[in-house]
């Protein structure tokens, strides 16, 4: 056994000695999932740690190193308020979803390709302990009666954690699944997200006789800064692309460029979009009945509340289901500038599944569910963190009973 698994060992026996205390010193109320106590005094259990460190010795009677308890301090600090094991995978900056199958089986995606990684649990006791403490850290009751639970952890320094945890009842073989998506908190910029190659290169020379000065990318990339423009100031837009394919990302980028002078709303499952600097932006969130409490308030409560509200804008993060389609589509129709993603594989199959969504909530027909969403203007479909295409609705062609949608990117000769 090396030197850092003897501290690492060394440091997870202190920490199941603070748990089997509860009753003793700052951990007192952590079976009550209470812990404001245990971050106010995150210092003072540190400091007691390390005071309780000088009273052990290696085999021939050394005590230890200043380095070391910086190491076993280090340990600690990741078990109980970080993310153990996984906190190195948590706090990489190229990685952006951990799935965690059992003890021994963690898949990660690193710079938008899928692999395996090297750390593995101990024993599958030890994976699920971590389990059951990441979800009491978070308040969060995962049993028969609510075996799937999706909630956010904003704690974090550098991004905050949306998960999901499926219980090992429904899991063949019995291990429960976590899966966590990671959204930066210093949010990127739609500058830097064009040099992460979000926006293709393929742009043409400006035709557009419309004119900007606060480029939102560069004027080398005049034309697309133009639509961008456009986009966020226009009616509405409809994100799309598949699961993990940079809707969030976008989004929150585009947030940045809304003006002060809007008042906007946003309403979503769970906190990923978000924007410090807004003067007049509410965030909403979701609350799911947990435990025995029957009280929820789902996206389409909020977004009943948001038309009711002095808003120039609604955002809803995703929509899922039928009410908050239907919910979003007449704040659009209400005048409101409405923003939401769905998944879809082409602009096109997005507006027929907003529109199916509008149906199941309403009893319309595809004809006049289409209609709906004449408030939208935009449709942005996204695939493996690129723009590949976006749409424009113009029109509803009544003869035959369809929108009119118009490609505006990739750009052709024609002006946008």
């Amino acid at each position: 056994m090396n030197r850092e698994t003897e501290l690492r060992t060394l440091a997870l026996t202190l920490v199941e000695e603070f748990y089997e205390n509860q009753g003793q010193g700052v951990l007192n109320n952590l079976n009550k999932r209470t812990y404001g106590n245990l971050s106010s005094d995150k210092d003072k259990v540190l400091q007691s740690i390390r005071k309780s460190l000088s009273d052990f010795q290696d085999e021939n009677g050394n005590e230890m190193t200043e380095e070391d308890k910086d190491m076993v301090l280090s340990f600690v600090n990741k078990e109980i308020w970080g993310y153990g094991l996984i906190d190195e995978l948590i706090h990489d900056k190229t990685i952006s979803d951990i799935k965690i199958h059992d003890a021994n089986h963690i898949r990660i995606k690193r710079e938008g390709k899928r692999e395996s990684s090297t750390i593995t649990f101990p024993s599958e006791e030890s994976y699920e302990r971590f389990v059951t403490r990441l979800l009491e850290r978070n308040k969060v009751n995962l049993g028969t009666a609510n075996a799937i639970q999706t909630f956010t952890d904003a704690d974090q320094d550098d991004f905050i954690l949306r998960l999901a945890v499926i219980s090992g009842l429904l899991i063949v073989g019995g291990s429960p699944c976590v899966v966590i998506r990671k959204i930066p908190k210093d949010k990127y910029s739609l500058k830097e997200l064009d040099e992460m190659g979000m926006f293709s290169d393929q742009v043409a020379k400006s035709m557009s006789e419309e004119e900007i000065t606060d480029f939102y990318i560069s004027e080398d990339k005049s034309e697309f800064d133009i639509l961008l423009h456009r986009m966020i100031r226009g009616r509405g837009i409809l994100f799309t692309g598949k699961g993990a394919s940079g809707k969030t990302t976008l989004m929150n980028a585009c947030l940045e460029k809304i003006p002060e002078t809007d008042s906007v709303m946003i309403c979503q499952e769970n906190a990923e979009l978000f924007d410090l600097h807004h003067p007049d932006l509410i965030a909403a969130h979701v609350m799911v009945n947990g435990g025995d409490s029957k009280v929820s308030y789902n996206l389409g409560d909020l977004t009943r509340v948001a038309l009711l509200v002095d808003l120039d804008r609604v955002i809803v993060g995703e929509v899922k289901e039928g009410s908050e389609a239907a919910g979003l589509s007449k704040a659009s129709m209400t005048g409101h500038k409405c923003w939401t993603s769905v998944h879809g594989e082409s602009c096109e199959m997005a507006v027929e599944k907003m529109a199916d969504y509008i149906s199941q909530a309403t009893g319309y027909g595809n004809r006049e569910a289409l209609k709906q969403l004449l408030g939208f203007e935009y449709v942005v479909h996204l695939r493996n963190f690129r723009v590949d295409e976006i749409v424009r609705i113009m029109d509803f062609d009544h003869e035959k009973g369809k929108l009119v949608l118009e490609k505006v990117y990739p750009f052709t000769k024609e002006a946008v």
